[in-house]
């Protein structure tokens, strides 16, 4: 096989595993069918599911008082990776105004051992949550997509869906974390 072959293979296996994780927008405006800024608002639905501490995290804890980043990723999951420091720096800058993100692992049976010791090694400081069942997949992520987030506002009302990360896609969510913090 020659370089050329192996530089078009390699690319080909990049957009892959990308389009695998969600990577790439499934829609121009960012909006899943969730509704949120400029369609059909929704209200957030209540979950609860363990921390990876083996504390149980209630959306209902947060509902109506600060506005909440739910965050769809994987150990696995490259894009997941790659946006997990703009959500750090952006939770570290807004909680003290009622901000919260709530990370919630996708990762199955073979991955999910490896979720603490990620989110260690990656400062995942504000809640990690595992759905082992999928119970919160289901209601949020049907697709399964990831990375996905799911912005809620103060008064519990889905503002924004975005589905992949792309590079500069953490300004757009600034944008709207600080609209929903107004």
């Amino acid at each position: 096989m020659n370089a050329g072959t192996r530089r078009t293979l390699a690319s080909l296996a990049f957009v892959v595993s990308l389009v695998g994780c969600g990577a790439l927008p499934a829609s121009a405006t960012g909006q899943g069918s969730l509704g949120g800024a400029g369609g059909h608002e929704s209200i957030a639905t209540d979950f609860a599911a363990r921390d990876i501490e083996g504390k149980t995290v209630r959306l209902s804890d947060y509902l109506g008082k600060e506005a909440i980043l739910i965050d769809f990723w994987s150990t696995y999951c490259e894009p997941c990776l790659a946006e997990m420091p703009h959500l750090r720096r952006i939770y570290d800058a807004q909680r003290a105004r009622g901000f919260v993100v709530i990370a919630v692992s996708m990762d199955g049976p073979e991955t999910v051992a490896d979720v603490p010791m990620f989110a260690k090694r990656n400062g995942m400081v504000f809640p990690v949550v595992l759905d082992e069942d999928s119970h919160v997949v289901q209601i949020y992520n049907p697709k399964k997509t990831a990375p996905l987030s799911v912005l809620i506002d103060k008064t519990g009302k889905i503002y924004r869906v975005r589905e992949g990360y792309n590079p500069g896609d953490e300004k757009l969510v600034e944008a709207d974390v600080a609209k929903v913090l107004e």
